[in-house]
């Protein structure tokens, strides 16, 4: 694979979520018909910038990483496009679109047939590891669920079966142990500036967009 594509490969993916984005934006954000246009503007300049940040993300694949598996650096950097949409949309609605996880799988599978007859010996095996990582995850965002009130919702347990098949078992523990770090800051921060109270919910989306980005940006896993 010519590794050129990085950039390419990431603008179309980002031209698909910002097209779900925008479509979430006119169909389900609160206010819609009063704040449309200004909530559609909101969007499109986070969506820019976050253009320019995913972009980054391939210029380093290009030259700090570019010894990185190329089916790697493109699952990496397809979770990165399937996820920045995903920050602002729970952010202002609470809620992880099944549009997105969708996004995801679908990038998933497509990406697997390249990777078959285009990888080394070896493919199986760095599958087996997603779906390890996947149903980690999942187990362990119920058993938290279960354990703890209102700490994770249906959509974020979604992304976490995303995020487990895009980055295997060498990326998720950094993503997460990072989104973690992220969420705390978060939460306390909330907290002091009295924004949320102990009993308001905090969308743990955008830690984990946050948390994966760094990731991905400090270690290329």
């Amino acid at each position: 694979m010519n590794l050129y594509l990085y950039p390419g490969v990431t603008l179309a993916l980002w031209v698909i979520g910002l097209w779900l984005l925008l479509r979430d934006v006119d169909a389900r954000w609160p206010d819609k018909e009063e704040h449309g246009s200004k909530n559609r503007k909101t969007a499109l300049i986070y969506g820019l910038v976050m253009l320019f940040v995913t972009e980054g993300a391939a210029v380093m694949f290009l030259t700090l990483y570019r010894d990185a598996d190329p089916w790697t650096a493109v699952k990496r950097l397809s979770l990165l496009c399937v996820m920045w949409p995903v920050a602002l949309t729970d952010l202002k609605t609470y809620r992880i679109p099944n549009a997105f996880i969708l996004f995801g799988l679908a990038c998933r599978v497509l990406i697997f047939p390249f990777e078959l007859f285009c990888s080394e010996p070896g493919v199986w095996q760095v599958l087996l590891t997603e779906v390890i990582a996947a149903g980690a995850m999942l187990l362990a965002s119920v058993l938290c669920a279960l354990i703890i009130r209102n700490s994770i919702g249906f959509g974020d347990m979604k992304l976490f079966l995303v995020m487990g098949l895009l980055l295997g078992t060498r990326g998720i523990w950094g993503a997460v142990f990072l989104s973690l770090i992220v969420i705390f800051f978060i939460s306390v921060f909330a907290l002091i500036t009295k924004r949320k109270s102990r009993k308001d919910l905090i969308p743990f989306g955008p830690a984990l967009v946050i948390g994966t980005y760094l990731a991905v940006y400090l270690t290329g896993m």
